[in-house]
């Protein structure tokens, strides 16, 4: 029987390829730096732009600032817990400027992935109940502490050992840590809006089922693999 850790890995390459693939993309060919364009669609797709203001007079002016100063982050932290104190940072500025509604903390942890991916995973409302954050906090504790109990469960070990298993045949750019956060998604979802849980599976079998048998198969070799190879319980009980 297929489980959660292996449509976490259909489900990555279904969303590499019809959005994450194409936003990376456009930022690679700008050497790296996020426009405001580009900051404002994935907005959109991951369902956190009512918290960035609008334009003016045509001119999306709170994006392309929120852009800028993500851009000026030269060098994201790889630890875990400092880079999402410095999402907290680039969020508190934002918010004080007036580009963002309130602390946009789970956006900029979503727009930073774009701007550099490797080992790092986003925040939101699914990842936090997976990872045991309560919800009775303010965003900034939940966000600290989200990112604290990933170190303490050996969430970038985990992620190494997934990684892995993507370069072992590697067919386009995947990432461990970005697997490990579509199984807290739905390990998160399972846990508080089943519905959801449901309509992501359906979601990757649908999208595995079109793919032509030249796709299908080793697609479906390479996600029994990773979810042969990797035990992920402990991680997810804590």
């Amino acid at each position: 029987m297929r489980g959660d850790l292996f449509w976490a890995v259909v489900d990555h390459v279904r969303t590499w390829l019809g959005e994450d693939g194409p936003f990376r993309h456009a930022i690679e060919r700008q050497n790296g730096r996020l426009d405001g364009v580009t900051l404002r669609r994935i907005a959109i797709v991951y369902n956190v732009n009512r918290g960035i203001r609008k334009g003016e007079a045509g001119v999306d002016i709170h994006a392309n600032a929120l852009a800028e100063m993500i851009n000026e982050v030269r060098d994201w932290p790889s630890d875990l817990r400092a880079r999402a104190e410095r999402c907290l940072d680039v969020a508190r500025t934002a918010q004080s400027r007036g580009h963002t509604k309130e602390l946009q903390a789970s956006a900029l942890t979503k727009l930073s992935w774009f701007v550099e991916p490797a080992q790092w995973t986003v925040y939101d409302r699914f990842v936090a109940r997976a990872m045991g954050v309560k919800a009775q906090a303010t965003t900034e504790e939940k966000v600290t502490r989200f990112y604290a109990a990933l170190e303490e469960r050996g969430f970038p070990g985990l992620a190494k050992k997934i990684q892995d298993q993507l370069d072992d045949r590697p067919t386009m750019p995947l990432f461990g840590a970005r697997v490990l956060d579509k199984l807290m998604m739905l390990s998160g979802a399972r846990m508080s809006q089943v519905s959801w849980a449901d309509s992501f599976v359906l979601t990757a079998t649908s999208f595995l089922e079109v793919l032509p048998d030249e796709w299908r198969q080793p697609l479906e070799q390479l996600a029994a693999r990773v979810e042969e190879s990797i035990d992920c319980r402990d991680f997810l009980r804590g």
